[in-house]
């Protein structure tokens, strides 16, 4: 089978150079030293010089096509929504597009740059991109259509990438974002006016809209006129790591390559961390499952008051080499000359690509995601109960080393590592707090009837930056503890690493079996200290899955019914020190590990009218057995006491 890798599959790479600080430039500093006015209403030209064109012209192009002619016939003979006339669908279309249609303003535009330098510059300490990768991108610009693919951790996300275009003159993309802006009064002009356009989070089995979104994502393809950008994951990642693709809006954006409309597609990701993420208490408790509260204009203008002359430390962007979808999947299909070009679909091997190609750009994502400083500091101090300076320092070179052979390094020099986790710590003050005069700790003393869901909340706060680390290091973290608990012989060894691969690949994207080679790399980069560390910082995700699985077997079918069980079962836990990790009542992993057990075989999914349920295929019961190798004997002790009331109640019922 053809290969698609990006990048080479080894976990090790050689070449930090391209990460080092010398190739990184801040570009709030310059605007530090001018009036925000003087930059918003700059001579500006983007090289190359796109002009998109207006949306009722879109709008127009879109209609008479012939595909969506054929959509519209094939609507009128399966009856679509009771509508039996040619002029209702076009209604529909048009309303469609009206709603989603992005404009151009440039007035909008440098009103929005100016608001973001004020931003950016008040709240954060700077912006750091790799330039010579801009210029890298502007010049694939000029050959052909682009798709700007961004890490999604903040709302910031969403305008930044604009923001540095706007900065670094090069055109502007066409960006696609949530129907939930749309609701936001004033908002979602001013959004439209600066190149957005608004898509459902779920398409469903409307053919209909899907018609048209992949029509107007298309048209933007074949008529090159702006990049276009989306989030690769679909949502914001609330855990500060990577989450698995979905492949709609890419399989959309990609259908005219292997159509033949166009000889190539560039693909660019983009890499954001954020020393301070503004959202950091919202997504604690999502986690936990309070709702998400609805996107509106005056929520946003309280958010921006709020957050008002706080410090959030750096922002750091890299900026990926354009690949060439060609040169990863060269193969298409040849046309079939006997069906109209308009109705052409992507086959299974097409597919197939795609989905790989997706597999591979959001571990790319993961791996070119600089590294934070506070991402060490709050694992170190996550098992520490307190370090000073000098320990710190030590944490943050120590980790600095690996980060260059499996992820994205922190962005600082060996001089500068003082500094910079004195910034650090200013900006995670509220997290990171002084213990004594020469230590600190971001652990304080629980009291006794403390709120068990806000000491969980302040934990998930700490995880969504520890996860930074994790992420990049998972391999060397589960090597770590299977050297630990059960292994030594390298068959062993790699037996445990396909094991964790298989049930966690939809929870650490860049996690793999291990080759023999690995495994040799794995040993020059082991350590106590960052063993210790990363064995810890993994350790909740393992009783997280743990309780899942009891769960599942249990006979607990359905989302809803796992996630209140879940609940209450590790809030006993927790009450009882069964667990001593407060980040397990979190439930967002849950829909992850049931996904994963349905593509693995062991679930299947079952919908009854609105409601799906998941049936057990096969014995789970080994899969607990392997997971228990690697927890404390409390939790294995208080699930099986558990699982035994539970069956003991159920057959009483």
């Amino acid at each position: 089978m053809e290969s698609i890798d990006i990048e080479k599959k080894d976990m090790a790479t050689t070449d930090p150079s391209r990460f080092t600080v010398k190739d990184y430039v801040d570009i709030v500093e310059k605007q530090k030293y001018q009036f925000d006015a003087f930059f918003c209403l700059k001579f500006w030209r983007p090289k190359p010089n796109l002009h998109p064109e207006a949306t009722k012209f879109i709008a127009d192009s879109i209609l008479e096509s012939p595909r969506m002619k054929d959509v519209i016939h094939q609507l009128l003979l399966e009856g679509h929504n009771g509508v039996n006339s040619y002029e209702n669908i076009v209604v529909q279309i048009k309303t469609i597009l009206e709603e989603m249609g992005h404009t151009y303003s440039l007035g909008t535009i440098r009103v929005i740059g100016f608001f973001l330098a004020k931003l950016l510059r008040n709240l954060y300490q700077g912006v750091a991109i790799n330039n010579s990768a801009v210029l890298k991108l502007s010049k694939a610009m000029s050959e052909g259509p682009v798709l700007i693919l961004p890490t999604h951790r903040s709302y910031a996300d969403f305008l930044l990438i604009s923001y540095l275009c706007y900065t670094m003159d090069i055109p502007l993309p066409v960006i696609a974002a949530g129907m939930d802006f749309k609701g936001m009064k004033f908002v979602n002009r001013v959004l439209q006016n600066a190149g957005a356009f608004y898509i459902r989070r779920s398409f469903g089995h409307d053919q209909l809209y899907w018609a048209v979104v992949s029509q107007y994502i298309q048209y933007h393809i074949k008529n090159f006129q702006a990049p276009i950008e989306f989030f690769l994951e679909g949502t914001r990642s609330r855990n500060g790591k990577s989450l698995p693709p979905k492949i709609g809006l890419l399989s959309m954006a990609l259908e005219p390559y292997f159509r033949g409309d166009v000889p190539d597609i560039k693909i660019c990701t983009v890499s954001i961390t954020y020393e301070r993420t503004l959202e950091e208490n919202l997504y604690a408790w999502e986690a936990l499952g309070v709702p998400k509260p609805r996107e509106s204009t005056s929520g946003f203008l309280s958010a921006v008051g709020k957050i008002r002359g706080q410090n959030y430390g750096q922002i750091y962007v890299n900026v990926s080499d354009p690949i060439s979808v060609r040169d990863h999947i060269s193969k298409r299909t040849e046309p079939n000359w006997n069906t109209p070009s308009f109705r052409f679909t992507l086959n299974e091997y097409e597919k197939s690509r795609i989905h790989s190609l997706a597999w591979n750009l959001v571990s790319k994502q993961q791996k070119d995601a600089i590294t934070p400083v506070s991402a060490v500091l709050m694992s170190a101090l996550s098992v520490n109960k307190q370090l000073n300076i000098d320990q710190l320092v030590e944490y943050v070179v120590l980790f600095n080393s690996v980060l260059k052979k499996y992820g994205t390094p922190c962005l600082v020099q060996d001089d500068t590592v003082v500094q910079a986790i004195k910034d650090c710590l200013d900006a995670h003050k509220l997290i990171i707090f002084r213990a004594s005069n020469e230590f600190f700790s971001c652990q304080p003393a629980i009291s006794e009837g403390a709120d068990i869901q806000i000491l969980a909340a302040d934990r998930l706060v700490l995880q969504q930056y520890t996860n930074q680390l994790l992420g990049p290091l998972i391999n060397v973290a589960v090597f770590g503890i299977i050297e630990a608990k059960c292994a030594r012989e390298s068959s062993d060894i790699i037996n445990e690493s396909m094991f964790f691969a298989k049930y966690f690949k939809d929870e650490f994207i860049l996690i793999t079996s291990y080759t023999q080679n690995d495994i040799a790399s794995l040993n020059d980069a082991s350590n106590p200290m960052l063993k210790n560390v990363l064995g810890v910082l993994l350790q909740p995700f393992l009783e997280s899955f743990y309780i899942i699985l009891h769960l599942i077997a249990m006979g607990f079918s359905t989302i809803k019914e796992i996630q209140l069980q879940y609940r209450n079962v590790v809030s006993t836990i927790l009450a009882e020190g069964a667990s001593s990790f407060l980040e397990i009542l979190a439930i967002d992993k849950i829909s992850r590990h049931v996904l994963n057990l349905v593509t693995n075989g062991h679930l299947c999914a079952v919908k009854t009218g609105n409601n799906t349920s998941y049936q057990q295929m096969d014995d789970i019961s080994p899969i607990i057995v392997k997971i228990e190798t690697y927890l404390d004997e409390r939790l294995k002790r208080f699930m099986v006491s558990h699982r035994q009331k539970t069956v003991l109640i159920q057959s009483h019922l």
